[in-house]
């Protein structure tokens, strides 16, 4: 059984989620912004990070606020096919691959929220 099939099936439970930006100033000429996505479910919560790469895709994103409707019983495979039906950008991105990012930040929370849940680690769950 290959990772997926391994972690697709893990249930996950949503009942919000909150962002949270972030910015460090290289130098005057570059700031990088990224935005903490936490899921809350069950007492328990998961982090991803959205590390897309234009500031205005963070600051659009950051306003909308937790709008996306994801609080529900899912399983890690239920939540990615529930992501991939929907816009997580409130505004068109600047670059096109900046969704994929997105839903990785997405999924990521997801995987880490769902193992707090389960009380085990990813290593424990992948039998490792």
């Amino acid at each position: 059984m290959g990772t997926w099939e391994q972690l697709a099936s893990l249930p996950v439970e949503i009942e919000r989620y909150d962002l949270e930006g972030r910015e460090l100033a290289f130098s005057e000429e570059f700031v990088r912004y990224t935005t903490l996505i936490t899921l809350h479910g069950s007492g328990e919560q998961g982090v991803g990070e959205d590390v897309v790469y234009d500031g205005l895709d963070h600051v659009a994103f950051q306003a909308a606020g937790g709008s996306l409707p994801l609080a529900g019983s899912w399983t890690l495979g239920t939540f990615a096919q529930r992501l991939s039906e929907l816009d997580t950008f409130p505004d068109p991105p600047v670059r096109e691959v900046s969704r994929r990012y997105r839903t990785w930040a997405f999924e990521s929370a997801a995987l880490d929220l769902a193992l707090r849940q389960a009380g085990t680690s990813l290593a424990a769950h992948m039998g490792r």
